[in-house]
């Protein structure tokens, strides 16, 4: 699967219309006041730090931020995508051309799944919202996950299922096998 284009992984093509709901745009003005936030600061630990501070599991922003992405759910314009199957979704909220940040805005919703092996040339950030108690992203639970750019992983949840969002910088991600090093 080296270098597999986001098209084939539940993205639409740069041409294509996002779907939208009817409270897409309450997301949208949610997800705006976080990207004002993220202006500028470079993807590292003290990142993760910051959001779980100021936009963490216990703050209204982060509540406001989970109910609207199940309603996006619900209504078909969050993790529209299948990839491997229901346990394995993924659907774009926004391009990186739709704001001044240029982040690119993405649902997910896995369960009990090891995803795509990817490398984060930019970096990426994860909003991570357990479903089932003890769930876990890449090891974290509700909050947040900041992998710095240069990062590669697999997606990989245990315990039962999260839903999520994740900011790319210029929308940039790369799917690949893993390295042998």
């Amino acid at each position: 699967m080296s270098n597999t284009p986001m098209t084939q992984l539940g993205v639409p093509e740069k041409g294509d219309v996002l779907p939208s709901g009817p409270s897409k745009p309450e997301m949208m003005e949610a997800v705006a006041s976080l990207l004002l936030f993220l202006k500028d600061k470079p993807l590292d630990k003290q990142l993760e730090a910051e959001l779980n501070e100021h936009f963490g599991a216990t703050t209204e922003a982060y509540a406001k931020l989970l109910r609207l992405l199940r309603k996006g759910i619900e209504e078909g314009w969050a993790c529209y995508a299948q990839i491997d199957g229901p346990d394995y979704c993924r659907g774009q909220l926004a391009k990186a051309t739709d704001n001044p940040n240029g982040y690119s805005v993405e649902s997910g919703m896995l369960r009990d799944v090891q995803g795509n092996y990817h490398l984060h040339p930019r970096g990426e950030i994860n909003m991570i919202g357990p479903v089932d108690d003890g769930a876990t992203f890449c090891g974290s639970g509700a909050g947040w996950k900041v992998f710095e750019p240069g990062s590669q992983h697999y997606p990989t949840v245990k315990g039962g299922k999260v839903t999520m969002l994740f900011f790319l910088p210029g929308g940039e991600i790369q799917y690949m096998e893993p390295s042998c090093d």
